[in-house]
């Protein structure tokens, strides 16, 4: 147990903005800190940081609680190792009674996978440095790949020995249980007819262990040095444990933290050598997928970090191949993409050895281009570059490419940059990639099951009436519905919003006025908001976009990360101008308008007048329900003086939709 004095020691030089600033990349918002939850997938960020109070808070998930309990979430840890990790950080010694045989038993399984990854890292340290098999073998490698002691210590390195036992008996022998060692990957289960004898999975390698953010060591990877054995494996990495899932980690992003939050950049590279040789050369933003493609676990931690990521690969065919397979899920995530090649000769670990902190640092600043630039400056090198087939199938996956970045305003820039680059109309490239992202989220709609796929199809066919299957309008307003009316004033907003049109109110000067603010000014009157969930959201988001830009509102819509507006938003466009005979004599509500202004005025006037009608329509309902059910007088008569009041209102409204309204 750790005594009380060591426990208020360490909650007295805890600092809650510094413990989650390990982990979360926090900017000043007044008094508080705010940043990205670490405990759930956001892309805007809900995570509040307290100073004053000491305490965080998610708005997003509610996830909340102190310095001591963060890291307890974060690292899913026990109380007690929490507070060790805590006292690690601000150098408190913590006065605890020995960790006997019985206690390493008692703790639970992640606990305990935990501590028996960290008996392995040092017992495989201890070997490289103090065992002759280590020194000559591990420790000789790694100072002709030219790595310092100070960087062997600062990675872990280690070596694993030629006995396939040796970790298996000493841990053992420490206290350690042989199933712990297997469910953490570091031996290996009984071999059939070998008499329930398990041995070592790293046996005569040279050992890198892969930390997680905080620094726990949870799985290895092991590199032979046998390298003319064809038959020997050249890395062997832990399996999936319980404390290990590949996708969900980065090498070196412990080392690597505090320098990407500090430069507001990582660098992506790709194998163990290649981090452990850019931080010898004094670039340490740097981090690497251990050879296996970026997964979007992977991505959301570096994004926790920053919202830039510089691809450093190899400079051969397959490493710019590999650099452009990490491109498509980091762009889905958001982030702020460049590419840097290196010369066909080298990979990350080679180049930096061979030149100075100052040539590798003006490389990168050189080199580096955006993805796009970088992807489409290729196609144009290709000798065939402008064959129609080859140039239309290119750009098609331009367009996949584009699809997948969900900020408007990036997506606007690289469809502009694309279509000059390209020589395509950039009118052309954005309906590629709106019916790419519709397609998607369609697709994505029918994964999840079939009943909302048939809901899908449904919805679809509701927003794009064919005019074959399309229903009359009746003479009364009365049988519309408030989604009717609701769709068509978007439609009028997406159409004409940008119109000038002359507002004329009793006992005021007439004034010029544009279509959408003249609806935004109406709607908040009357306290009036639209009541079908979509188009209730597609109304705020037109709204927002207003005030932001009004110049620009159907541009950031166009470029709208949510599916179900953006889907909308085209199915508004693609109406065609139709007209009805109903609804006395003027034309319908579902359809388009001619462009005179005048009626333009007086249309928009109608689907106002209908949208006030059916609210009014709804609480005459609402109220002669409750009349039914009142047994006090009073509020009956309340009630019933309330009633009288709509239908007066009702009654004016349906007299302007009978008369030309001016």
């Amino acid at each position: 147990m750790i005594k009380r004095e060591t426990i208020d020691a360490i909650v007295s030089a805890c600092r809650i903005e510094e413990v989650v600033g390990d982990f979360v990349h926090l900017t000043k918002r007044g008094v508080n800190l705010i940043g990205l939850c670490p405990f759930h997938d956001e892309k805007t960020p809900s995570f509040n940081v307290s100073p004053a109070r000491g305490i965080y808070k998610c708005f997003g998930c509610g996830e909340a609680g102190n310095a001591i309990r963060f890291v307890m979430q974060y690292e899913k840890c026990t109380y007690v190792e929490a507070l060790r990790y805590l006292a690690k950080k601000y150098g408190i010694t913590v006065e605890e009674t020995e960790r006997t045989p019985e206690a390493i038993r008692q703790m639970n399984e992640r606990e305990a996978l935990m501590a028996v990854s960290e008996f392995a890292a040092s017992f495989f340290s201890d070997n490289l440095w103090k065992s002759t098999e280590g020194r000559n073998i591990g420790l000789s490698y790694f100072h002709e790949r030219g790595f310092t002691d100070e960087t062997i210590m600062k990675f872990r390195l280690g070596y694993s020995l030629s006995n396939r036992t040796a970790l298996l008996d000493k841990a053992v022998n420490e206290g350690y249980t042989a199933d712990n060692l297997e469910k953490a990957g570091l031996v290996l289960p009984p071999r059939q007819g070998e008499d329930d004898r398990r041995s070592d999975r790293f046996y005569e390698r040279v050992m890198f262990p892969i930390q997680n953010f905080s620094g726990r060591v949870i799985a290895f990877g092991g590199r032979t040095l046998r390298s003319g054995d064809k038959k020997i494996a050249k890395y062997v990495n832990s399996p999936e444990t319980e404390i290990y899932h590949k996708s969900d980690t980065l090498y070196g992003i412990f080392q690597a933290r505090n320098a990407i939050r500090k430069a507001d950049k990582c660098l992506l590279v790709e194998g163990y050598a290649d981090v452990i040789s850019m931080h010898q050369a004094g670039i340490e933003n740097v981090v690497a997928s251990s050879g296996t493609s970026l997964t979007a676990n992977q991505v959301r931690l570096i994004r926790k970090l920053t919202n830039n990521v510089t691809v450093v690969y190899d400079g051969d065919a397959a490493g710019i191949h590999a650099a452009e397979r990490a491109v498509g899920m980091m762009l889905k995530e958001g982030l702020d993409i460049r590419i840097v090649t290196l010369p066909p000769e080298d990979d990350p670990d080679s180049f930096a050895r061979s030149h100075s902190l100052q040539e590798i640092e003006e490389y990168i600043a050189n080199g580096e281009r955006d993805f796009l630039k970088f992807r489409i400056d290729r196609f144009l090198q290709q000798p065939d570059h402008d064959d129609p087939l080859k140039k239309a199938a290119f750009i098609r996956a331009v367009a996949e490419d584009l699809a997948l970045i969900p900020d408007s305003i990036t997506l606007s820039v690289f469809v502009r940059q694309s279509s000059e680059m390209l020589e395509v109309s950039e009118d052309v490239l954005l309906s590629a990639v709106n019916k790419i992202r519709v397609r998607r989220y369609v697709e994505e709609k029918q994964r999840q099951s079939a009943p909302a796929e048939q809901e899908a199809a449904e919805a679809a066919e509701a927003l794009v009436p064919e005019p074959s299957r399309e229903k009359p309008v009746p003479d009364t307003p009365a049988f519309l519905t408030i989604a009717d009316v609701e769709r068509a004033l978007l439609f009028r907003l997406v159409n004409y919003g940008d119109r000038m049109l002359v507002l004329e109110q009793e006992g005021e000067e007439p004034r010029i006025m544009r279509l959408d603010e003249m609806v935004f000014n109406d709607l908040e009157q009357d306290q009036l908001e639209l009541e079908t969930p979509l188009y209730h959201k597609f109304y705020n988001m037109y709204k927002e976009a207003f005030l932001r830009q009004p110049e620009t509102v159907l541009q950031q819509l166009q470029y709208s990360q949510d599916e179900e507006v953006l889907q909308l938003y085209t199915a508004l466009q693609d109406v065609k101008p139709a007209y009805s005979s109903g609804w006395k004599q003027r034309k319908s509500i579902i359809h388009t308008i001619d462009d005179q202004d005048e009626l333009l005025r007086e249309d928009l006037l109608d689907v106002l007048h209908n949208l006030r009608l059916m609210h009014l329509r709804k609480m005459k309902e609402e109220c002669e329900l409750a009349l039914k059910t009142e047994q006090e007088e009073e509020e009956m008569l309340i009630l019933l003086s309330k009633i009288r009041q709509i239908n007066e209102y009702i009654t004016i409204i349906e007299k302007k939709l009978g008369v030309t309204y001016r």
